[in-house]
């Protein structure tokens, strides 16, 4: 029984002290972390940060974007939309938003994940999950803070794409250690029409299924 509990007690000690490798720039400190008991979670100067450097980078680009961003239990923390978006690119940066912070990681991941087998999105929407790029979690100090969506504008990759704003806009304002971009894997042939059906009436010799 005390080797368990001393286990405990280091475990925690553990977790205080990677808590405190975040610098307080980045997250909620003082008293209003003990009000709400987490001191490693983004705070609202950060995410208006990325949220404004991520604007700046799509009116360089002339084009117009929606940002979420959410602290590390899903909470909304900060939004910007800018002139000319509509309900579904804001919804969709939430959807974004919320795909890399229940994954930990980047959404293009869930897209790349369809791209290679059609039957992942139907599971990918039970859980909740948009398989979709745009979506980034925000990392300091390998601990999760957060998560970032941008929704709202046509990708050029690779000059520019939703989730290049995001990337862009965490790089300017979290340093250099963010990891970079997923890598795009090209559609396959007939996947467009595989989304298209549900998943019991999709050929299988043309959309791939799970084994």
């Amino acid at each position: 029984m005390k080797l368990r509990i001393v286990s405990l007690g280091l475990a925690a000690a553990g977790v205080i002290a990677l808590a405190q490798n975040v610098p307080e720039q980045f997250v909620v400190s003082g008293k209003a972390a003990e009000k709400i008991q987490d001191f490693t979670t983004i705070n609202l100067a950060t995410a208006e940060r990325i949220a404004d450097a991520c604007e700046k980078a799509a009116a360089a680009e002339n084009v117009q974007i929606s940002i979420m961003v959410l602290d590390n239990d899903g909470n909304h923390v900060y939004m910007d939309r800018m002139d000319g978006q509509g309900y579904l690119n804001i919804v969709t940066a939430d959807m974004k938003a919320r795909t890399a912070l229940l994954g930990r990681e980047p959404s293009k991941n869930r897209m790349n994940g369809v791209i290679q087998d059609s039957a992942q999105e139907f599971q990918d929407i039970q859980l909740g999950l948009f398989s979709n790029s745009g979506g980034l979690p925000i990392v300091v100090n390998k601990q999760l803070i957060g998560a970032v969506g941008v929704g709202g504008s046509a990708p050029r990759v690779p000059v520019w794409s939703d989730e290049i704003c995001a990337h862009k806009a965490l790089v300017e304002v979290v340093g250099p250690s963010v990891p970079p971009l997923v890598q795009d894997l090209p559609p396959i042939r007939g996947m467009l029409r595989c989304r298209a059906l549900p998943p019991q009436r999709r050929p299988s010799r043309v959309c791939p299924r799970n084994s």
